[in-house]
């Protein structure tokens, strides 16, 4: 089961078969929404989005028919493009508690160091780092940091080379253990025709470079479609590379990716692992992707993921479903679920996904709720949480009063945040007052 969990994540051709006709991201599509159904657990998932970049996202799990339990809150902070910080924070029972964050810093649009922070009684405690190194806009280096006792000490450092074509030429990692140089893997590619045909993996020992495994990739002809792709491992009692897996690929004219099968090596023979055959419509929409495996030597499917419920091009419900061979024919059954959310390529563990999009209209909504404040908050209303955009400014602080002016709260954190949370309040509207750098406004908010 763990190697059919790791071929189906690292599937060759996900993008191939996800991001084609992919949905765009507008204001009129600020939030959106996912109901992931585990075992015996229902998540809800709310996504904010600002300019088209993802600000928060909020998890809820089902306590009941009708009630949500918050449990975690992640909201990413930019200047201009950049993220310059990544927050996350858990429901405590009574208020948002940080437990992680990352700061970002950068130079010309390159991303130069990440510093990784847990949060203690509220305070953040840096616990590791990143920096980054560049040749002409190329990542050169990347060296990763750990926290101890007496400060920083290094981990892994990769050295990236390249062609004079900007490809890829070789890797290589170092790791450390306590600032000794522990173990260094050197990975080299090789292309012909623009296309990589090789990758070649070495360990260094005392006596230099030793072989460990490579990868050779066999196309169709005169295509940029892999056809077959072989892994062999160094045998270095023999001084030979030996066969170890196999993965066969097999498109539609479409160019979409039909099939894929893995196999292993076993003595003398190639013996069937698991493969992968996916269907689509018409117009070239994935619905359904099937797992099968080898019983009585004949492929038999055991699972399947169906993908319905198509709004341009995307599937707003997925169901992991059993197969003949599986369970009972057509129950759920978790898997790792591959889709497209909003230019994203996520996999969840899940039954089921269902995907919702909610419009957002600022005209509407302002006179709507009679407010002529600049300020803009949503979703709104919304069942207790909201993200505030005050554009171009900094978000200071901010009070929540009811319609008669007294106040039900107020934000009082260290790092100042743009996410609003009145859930344990009743259902109602309040008035929300939103301190910037240089002034201050107030704005109607309605509680569901």
């Amino acid at each position: 089961m763990k190697h059919l969990i790791s071929v189906f994540i690292l599937s060759f051709c996900f993008q191939t078969i996800f991001f084609a006709g992919n949905r765009s991201i507008n204001d009129s599509q600020l939030v959106t929404q996912l109901k992931v159904v585990e075992k015996d657990s229902t998540f809800w998932y709310l996504y904010v989005y600002d300019a088209g970049k993802k600000v928060m996202e909020t998890k809820s799990y089902r306590a009941d028919s009708t009630t949500w339990i918050r449990k975690s809150l992640t909201e990413w902070v930019y200047d201009g493009d950049n993220c310059i910080s990544l927050r996350e924070r858990l429901w405590r029972g009574y208020q948002w508690d940080f437990t992680y964050m990352i700061d970002y810093t950068y130079s010309n649009g390159l991303m130069l160091n990440e510093t990784h922070s847990v949060w203690s009684n509220g305070i953040a405690f840096p616990v590791k780092k990143i920096n980054l190194s560049y040749n002409q806009n190329l990542l050169s280096n990347r060296k990763e940091y750990i926290k101890k006792s007496d400060g920083f000490h290094l981990a892994t450092q990769t050295d990236f080379r390249y062609k004079a074509d900007g490809k890829n030429d070789s890797t290589i990692i170092s790791t450390y253990l306590a600032d000794t140089l522990a173990s260094k893997m050197l990975t080299t590619f090789r292309y012909s025709n623009n296309l990589l045909r090789s990758q070649l993996n070495k360990q260094f020992s005392g006596a230099g470079w030793v072989n460990t495994d490579s990868i050779y990739c066999f196309y169709y002809p005169n295509s940029t479609l892999v056809k077959t792709q072989k892994n062999k491992k160094w045998n270095s009692v023999t001084s030979a590379w030996e066969n170890f897996q196999r993965i066969d690929y097999a498109y539609t004219d479409s160019n979409k990716i039909l099939s894929e099968s893995y196999q292993h090596w076993s003595t003398m023979f190639w013996e069937n692992d698991v493969k992968y055959d996916y269907i689509y419509n018409a117009n070239n929409v994935l619905l359904k992707k099937s797992l099968s495996l080898p019983v009585y030597e004949e492929w038999r499917k055991t699972n399947s993921i169906n993908y319905s419920d198509i709004i341009d091009s995307k599937a707003n419900i997925i169901n992991s479903v059993y197969e003949f061979w599986g369970g009972n024919v057509g129950d759920l059954t978790i898997s790792f679920i591959p889709f497209v959310f909003n230019n994203e390529l996520l996999i969840r563990r899940a039954k089921s996904i269902q995907l919702s999009y909610a419009q957002f209209n600022d005209t509407i909504l302002k006179n709507a709720l009679q407010s002529t404040s600049s300020i803009n908050v949503y979703p709104n209303p919304s069942n207790g949480i909201f993200y505030i955009n005050v554009h171009e400014k900094t978000l200071k602080s901010w009070i929540i009063c009811d319609l008669n002016g007294r106040v039900m709260k107020q934000s009082n954190r260290t790092y100042h945040s743009s996410v609003v949370d009145i859930t344990d309040l009743p259902k109602g509207v309040y008035l929300l007052k939103v301190m910037t750098d240089d002034s201050s406004e107030t704005t109607k908010i309605i509680r569901q």
